[in-house]
């Protein structure tokens, strides 16, 4: 369901003048946000297992950890949380530039990024070794590149619909793994270690918000963003374990 705000003015707010004759009143700028944070509960604690790397002596210069799932103290890491619900006066997505995806320290960073449809995915090799870069959306193949050290980066097109999730892995390391998310709008944010997430310029409303993991699965939440004191909702999802 969509929603839409009216402001309803005093007379002498918009008053017309020679000036203005004529003139709509510009609506008021969508200044409300949702800032949240995303929980594991429960007793069960994930233990992040050390990654088994020496197929690569490149790669197994450097220690890594696995990154399926982390959780800080009970927040979690790497969740998108979106606007179900969008409102109609939404903002346009900025899809000029590509969303960037580096391999570092044979390692997919950010491990989760947000994409719009028709946006690029520049990716990038920061690392001294080779990479192949795979994608794919339900199994079905987008694109499979090379990308040898110090090779250009890649730009490839996120050919896909909202709500799609393309798998992103390396052929040569297959611990390498990353998430592109697509979504149509502006209002989503990816969780940082800390668990916590914004998503501003909204105007009044109620809305659901989805979370989604590539491992603990989507939960949803409503939550309302007032006017004034009450533009600035707090939302808090949980995933709970036994």
């Amino acid at each position: 369901m969509k929603y839409l705000a009216l402001l309803l003015l005093p007379a002498t707010a918009f008053a017309e003048t020679p000036q203005n004759v004529g003139k709509k009143s510009p609506l008021p700028p969508p200044n409300g946000s949702i800032t949240g944070t995303v929980l594991l509960e429960g007793t069960y604690v994930p233990e992040r297992k050390q990654l088994v790397r020496d197929s690569d002596p490149y790669c197994a210069k450097t220690p890594k950890l696995a990154e399926d799932l982390i959780v800080t103290k009970g927040h979690v890491k790497d969740v998108v949380v979106r606007v179900k619900n969008p409102p109609i006066l939404k903002s346009k997505l900025d899809t000029s530039k590509p969303v960037m995806l580096d391999q570092k320290e044979c390692t997919y960073t950010p491990h989760v990024v947000t994409v719009a449809p028709g946006q690029k995915l520049a990716v990038r090799n920061s690392d001294g070794t080779f990479h192949n870069v795979n994608g794919s959306i339900s199994g079905k193949l987008l694109w499979n590149k090379p990308q040898a050290a110090k090779d250009p980066d890649l730009s490839l097109d996120a050919t896909a619909k909202a709500g799609d999730v393309i798998d992103i892995v390396c052929n040569v390391h297959p611990w390498m793994h990353a998430y592109a998310v697509v979504v149509e709008h502006p209002y989503a944010a990816v969780t940082a270690e800390d668990g916590s997430f914004t998503i501003p310029d909204l105007p009044a409303g109620s809305y659901t918000l989805e979370a989604w993991h590539p491992k603990l699965g989507t939960r949803t939440l409503d939550v309302k963003v007032g006017t004034g004191a009450k533009a600035s909702a707090v939302a808090r999802i949980s995933y709970k374990n036994q």
